[in-house]
């Protein structure tokens, strides 16, 4: 009896170990994936634009509209790239995002009417683009130029 009771305390004993030490179960349309599975246009995006950082970590999130990259820098800077390897979204947090990742119409439009706070934020959008400044605003310009 006591041998009975000994496995099972050591098997209740493993499997709350088990559950304590393993990583949260993702759903299966998110999975963490190596830098070196990232679609290469996508590496070189981050090289050619942000040259003094590395990948921190990336995750693949696939829907119906195909896969998403999630990529983190080790500074924090968020990209996501679609499943060509495209930018979706680059949220530099409250440094600005490199200006030639900016489009003219969205850059004009800065420059006359808020010169002096960054845009830290852009993200492609089915009318046009979203830009979010360090101060929290949130601009939308549709594809006619027009802000939104």
């Amino acid at each position: 009896k006591k041998d009975k009771e000994m496995k099972k305390t050591i098997s209740m004993v493993s499997a709350l170990i088990n559950m304590m030490t393993r990583p949260a179960a993702k759903k299966e349309s998110e999975k963490m994936f190596f830098a070196e599975s990232l679609p290469l246009a996508s590496k070189f995006f981050v090289q050619r634009n942000f040259p003094n950082r590395s990948i921190a970590f990336m995750e693949m999130k696939t829907s119906s509209k195909g896969a998403m990259y999630l990529v983190t820098l080790n500074d924090g800077i968020q990209i996501n790239f679609n499943e060509n390897g495209s930018w979706e979204m680059v949220d530099c947090k409250m440094e600005a995002v490199p200006s030639k990742l900016v489009p003219d119409m969205v850059s004009t439009f800065m420059d006359a009417h808020y010169s002096s706070i960054p845009l830290v934020k852009i993200e492609k959008k089915s009318y046009g683009f979203e830009a979010t400044l360090s101060n929290y605003a949130t601009l939308k310009f549709d594809t006619a130029e027009k802000v939104a």
